[in-house]
């Protein structure tokens, strides 16, 4: 129980932070997000075989993986009117989404992605980064994984950096 309100505490002072710098401008949500797929199985070896197989690469996506990213695609299109730029390969997929959003809303609008990234069925979070530009302004970096996010943001004496860690 201490952990969540510990967790909820430290997402609440970032989003506050947020709100801060962008003020009242929008702020520019770029998220880059990597994908494994989990359920999927490639050519296992013994280690004899080993020697003789250096890679294996899955060149078909599985029609339920392609279907669930399809639909996220399609969600973050609708949902928060997002441009996209993706590429979907036989092992992984790399989705970037480029949002505007308002600073008291930046946080939650971040959080509600990450949560419906982890939903995919099919395919695993693997890595996530990005930025977050006031006008043509690096404000915020993060990057991180499906668990443990890390963000780098400036103070507000403008000097130092504040490094907030939170968990997902």
């Amino acid at each position: 129980m201490m952990q969540i309100k510990l967790g909820f505490e430290e997402w609440r002072r970032l989003g506050k932070e947020i709100e801060r710098i962008a003020q009242n401008d929008q702020l520019e949500l770029i998220i880059n997000m990597t994908f494994g797929f989990s359920g999927i199985e490639g050519n296992e070896s013994n280690e004899e075989e080993e020697e003789h197989v250096h890679h294996h690469h899955i060149t078909e996506l599985p029609r339920e993986v392609f279907e669930e990213l399809n639909e996220f695609i399609d969600m973050l299109k609708t949902k928060y009117n997002a441009q996209i730029d993706h590429h979907i390969h036989g092992d992984h997929a790399g989705i970037v989404a480029s949002i505007l959003v308002t600073g008291k809303d930046a946080i939650n609008v971040f959080r509600s992605i990450i949560e419906d990234a982890k939903g995919c069925e099919n395919c695993v979070l693997a890595g996530i980064d990005g930025e977050m530009h006031l006008g043509n302004d690096v404000s915020v970096i993060f990057f991180g994984d499906s668990y443990k996010l890390t963000f780098i943001l400036p103070a507000q004496d403008g000097r130092r950096l504040i490094i907030s860690e939170v968990h997902t």
